[in-house]
């Protein structure tokens, strides 16, 4: 009699192991590891770019930072955005940690724009932990800094 891989005696559902990989996969992917969208970082902000037809709209996930802490660039028709968020000093004789599960250090997110800026009127505000940048599309590509706006 020829030997079966998979008992019955075993329980095994393939629907519950393509649930654990997902919730592996969904572990890795949203845990802050290093992935390829993040250059290698152990975290960066989340961002949305949008296209509007005179400009690009830009709104990065910033919790815990104020303007001073943020910088933005652009240059050769890539946006920076670079920062550092510092953890805040819990020590003491009696502070024992239970769960870590914020992020910290500093993070830099880089994104090319599909068509050239006119860097003289980028703009960007910090509000709420959300940071929005407008950049007018144009025909010239120069580089420039820009000053991060507290909005508080």
């Amino acid at each position: 009699m020829p030997s079966i891989p998979f008992t019955t005696e075993i329980p095994f559902s393939v629907q519950e192991m393509r649930e654990e990989f997902d919730r592996l996969l969904d572990r890795v992917w949203h845990g802050g590891l290093s992935t390829a969208p993040l250059d290698g970082q152990d975290w960066a902000p989340r961002l949305d770019v949008h296209e509007h037809p005179d400009h690009y709209q830009v709104r990065v996930e910033i919790p815990g930072l104020t303007a001073d802490d943020v910088e933005v660039s652009i240059l050769d028709n890539v946006l920076t955005v670079k920062g550092t968020k510092t953890a805040p000093n819990h020590s003491g004789e009696n502070v024992r940690r239970l769960r870590s599960e914020c992020r910290y250090g500093s993070f830099c997110r880089k994104f090319e724009l599909p068509s050239p800026a006119e860097e003289s009127s980028v703009s960007a505000t910090c509000r709420n932990g959300v940071l929005e940048i407008s950049i007018s599309r144009s025909a010239q590509i120069k580089g420039r800094s820009v000053k991060v706006e507290s909005a508080d």
